[in-house]
């Protein structure tokens, strides 16, 4: 069996821990900045996830076909580059639409940066061990999303906005250090492609896209957690719940993504999707209708549980459907589905949540996990004609 844990393998994963690391530093404070730095009123801080998330889907495309055209490695350290300077302008951000300006353009730097790590990943990983690699590496992420909102509001409360954006910046810096040392061996550029002709395709992989729409679907669930499990929390009595959920789903997440992916690469990505659909809907159903400490937080683990058993393997089923020289747009569709699927969450979400309540919000949404199991039965279905045509025309 081909290494896993090369040298390169190592070394993106580490890029992507500080990149990750420094990004969600910022999540719980940019708010605090706005109001106590800026001069900004609450509404504001919408736009810091609006404008961000909106700059991420609109360079997805973009990434993934200068990924497939021109050098992966170039796109990758300038995507690097670009997220780094970012952190550095916010050193000396004065003025509230200079720091939305920043912020889209540090959202499109993100999309960048995220695109070409995991088109690189593919290339990297053994395809023998994708959804194992694929679940270590993203794990790094995971440990991230751990210790970078608890990193950012420990250096506010010890030093100032100032030094919390200067160890970010630092953090980004490490990224594309580690990253410079990767070694990407270079890929057959797609014969469908042309800088003077305008094709879709050139953007978008529709292969992908029913596998984009099952990830996304999960991600619907995802973005309204995230965004509504403070309230919820509040709601029910103990805010200071939210937190211990998240970190007990992200712990969860962490500890399942390794085990899936190889039980993944050596008897099928169903055996560990089909569980991680069930826990889903277990671990929503008992969200909705918590009353205590203990199911709150079973809750969180099951769901975590699911996600990290099923992520891996749905992004390794992606890079299956295309050729080498698809993948930075392959990857680039994928995650234009996990975008939207977090964006459109908290959307319609939040609705039901204004007219029938979190609890109600959190039941109704197994109902786009069932639309994404429905999905993913059709994607086997789809896959297993293509194989019985391929057997027959070989035969």
């Amino acid at each position: 069996m081909n290494k896993l844990w090369t040298k390169d393998f190592i070394f993106l994963s580490l890029s992507n821990l500080f990149m990750f690391g420094s990004f969600y530093m910022l999540l719980p404070t940019l708010p605090l900045f706005i109001v106590d730095s800026l001069q900004g009123e609450e509404k504001h801080v919408g736009l810091i996830i609006g404008l961000f998330s909106a700059a991420q889907i609109f360079s997805r495309p973009l990434t993934g076909r200068w990924l497939d055209y021109y050098s992966r490695k170039h796109v990758f350290l300038l995507a690097r580059i670009l997220f780094a300077l970012c952190m550095f302008f916010y050193l000396g951000i004065a003025s509230l639409f200079v720091f939305f300006l920043l912020r889209f353009v540090h959202g499109f730097g993100f999309g960048m940066a995220t695109t070409a790590s995991g088109t690189i990943a593919s290339d990297i990983i053994p395809q023998e061990r994708r959804a194992e690699g694929m679940g270590y590496y993203s794990t790094f992420a995971s440990i991230a999303m751990i210790v970078g909102p608890f990193l950012g509001l420990v250096l506010l409360q010890a030093y100032d906005f100032y030094t919390m954006f200067l160890i970010c910046t630092l953090l980004s810096i490490t990224s594309f250090v580690l990253g410079y040392f990767i070694k990407v061996s270079k890929t057959e550029k797609s014969k469908e492609r042309s800088k003077k002709k305008f094709k879709l395709t050139n953007f978008f992989e529709y292969k992908v896209v029913p596998i984009s729409i099952v990830s996304g679907l999960m991600y619907v669930l995802y973005g309204g957690i995230v965004s509504f499990i403070s309230l919820y929390a509040k709601e029910r009595g103990n805010v200071d719940l939210a937190g211990y959920f998240l970190g007990i789903l992200s712990i969860a997440l962490i500890f399942a993504r390794p085990l899936s992916g190889k039980v993944s690469d050596k008897y099928g990505s169903h055996l560990v999707v089909f569980p991680g659909f069930i826990l889903a809907i277990i671990g929503v159903l008992l969200l909705s209708q918590t009353q205590t400490v203990l199911t709150f937080n079973i809750s969180a683990a099951l769901i975590g549980i699911s996600f990290g058993l099923m992520l891996p393997s749905l992004h390794a089923t992606m890079l299956e459907l295309v050729p080498a020289e698809r993948r930075g747009t392959a990857t680039a569709t994928y995650f234009m589905g996990n975008d939207i699927g977090i964006a459109s969450g908290s959307f319609i979400l939040g609705f039901i949540a204004n007219y029938l309540g979190y609890a109600m919000m959190y039941l109704s949404s197994t109902l786009f996990i069932v639309l994404s199991f429905i999905s993913y039965l059709t994607v086997l279905h789809k896959k297993k004609l293509e194989q019985k045509q391929e057997t027959s025309l070989s035969s």
